[in-house]
């Protein structure tokens, strides 16, 4: 227990320490991965045995181990904004960078770093020089859902599963790199999250890698992209389309713990597409729309448009960031579960559009820095509370 605790600080230690970026150019084309000794057994490495389990009464800070690795997902999640200087960022932190690419739509970049590796995707960023800002906009606006395989009930947002393709073949030699015997974390802020649960679900479905060499989908602020698709079930009852139901049949088998939605409490994205987005909540209420939601849902059964589903489903655990009131440098953090998630995510219109105050703290919200900034300091301060 010693050692993991201290390989856990050691980890933290090199996520945050380093502050020096040496310049590099950027790599606007995809890598092979190339030829390397097969690495020690990914059993080996530290950390592994604590990472699968947060009890869900438990104080979630307490859990040194995923609150590092939380905070290195979202530094790299940063980091891929930075554009051409995004190698030296990640370079700075430990790691290397085996290959990375853009779009016009996103962009990600495969690393790595003492044998787990990260495949980091890029949300929108629309101020990026290399962002094509009419096909981005294009591909948000494809909302209607479609079959993520064919054969499995479970549907995606077109536009999204559209922007995976684009890079897909470049992406995929990492994962699929038989010189490689370590795990791979998938991970993004925003749209790219979504992205990373989407190849998340692929390298299962698609590439055939073993389930137990997959670390749970890290997102932060990222909106909802995955549904139960009962049409396509042909009416069978034996699946009721929850959560951890969608995850399931996208092949893990531990259900929604493998995916760990990090959400900052008034960030309004994470709600894009759910039945907790504040306006479609509000127009619910309205007698008329309820009513007809009510008359369809009883009529044909669910389906994308329900009192409790607008278009997507949450899929995964809820790890809720929150500052407390009046003491702004001091977030806290909690974790929640199976329907408390959408509970939890609930947002009233009026929250948003109280003041010009409350509407610009849903952008603030979202920023990935602030998730960085919020994470950092959480596992900082559980570091000395340990080392005390």
């Amino acid at each position: 227990m010693r050692a993991a605790t201290s390989s856990a600080r050691c980890d933290t230690f090199t996520a945050l320490a380093s502050t020096s970026r040496a310049s590099c150019s950027s790599r606007r084309r995809a890598h092979r991965p190339r030829a390397r000794r097969p690495l020690a057994s990914s059993a080996s490495s530290p950390g592994y045995d604590a990472q699968d389990v947060v009890d869900a009464d438990d104080d979630v800070t307490r859990d040194t181990t995923e609150m590092t690795r939380a905070t290195t997902c979202a530094r790299l999640s940063n980091f891929i904004y930075k554009g051409a200087s995004t190698p030296a960022w990640f370079n700075g932190d430990g790691f290397e960078v085996l290959g990375s690419g853009v779009t016009g739509a996103t962009a990600w970049c495969a690393c790595e770093r003492r044998n787990e590796r990260y495949i980091v995707i890029r949300g929108a960023a629309w101020s990026q020089p290399d962002t094509d800002r009419n096909k981005l906009s294009w591909q948000i606006a494809k909302v209607w859902p479609m079959a993520l395989k064919r054969g499995v009930p479970v549907v995606a947002h077109q536009g999204v599963i559209e922007m995976v393709d684009e890079f897909w073949r470049d992406v995929a030699p990492f994962i699929e790199d038989e010189t490689f015997t370590g795990k791979f974390s998938f991970t993004g802020h925003s749209l790219g999250g979504s992205m990373a649960l989407i190849i998340a679900a692929r390298c299962r479905l698609e590439l055939g890698i073993a389930e137990e060499r997959i670390m749970p989908v890290r997102t932060f602020g990222s909106p909802p992209v995955l549904a139960y698709d009962r049409l396509s079930s042909r009416g069978t009852d034996e699946c009721a389309g929850t959560m951890d139901d969608i995850l399931r049949l996208c092949g893990f088998s531990k259900g929604s713990s493998m995916v760990r939605q990090y959400v900052l409490a008034k960030d309004i994205i994470p709600r894009m597409w759910l039945s907790a987005d504040p306006v479609f909540s509000a127009a619910t209420k309205m007698d008329f729309i309820g009513s007809v939601l009510d008359w369809r849902e009883q009529t044909f059964g669910g389906g994308m448009f329900t009192r409790n589903r607008f278009l997507y489903q949450t899929c995964g655990d809820l790890y809720w960031l929150e500052y407390q009131a009046g003491v702004e440098a001091k977030p806290l953090l909690t974790r929640h579960t199976g329907e408390d998630v959408l509970e939890k995510l609930q947002m009233e219109l009026e929250e948003v559009t109280e003041s010009p105050l409350a509407a610009l703290r849903t952008a603030i919200d979202h920023n990935s820095q602030n998730y960085v900034d919020a994470l950092q300091f959480l596992t900082v301060k559980r570091i000395i509370s340990t080392s005390q």
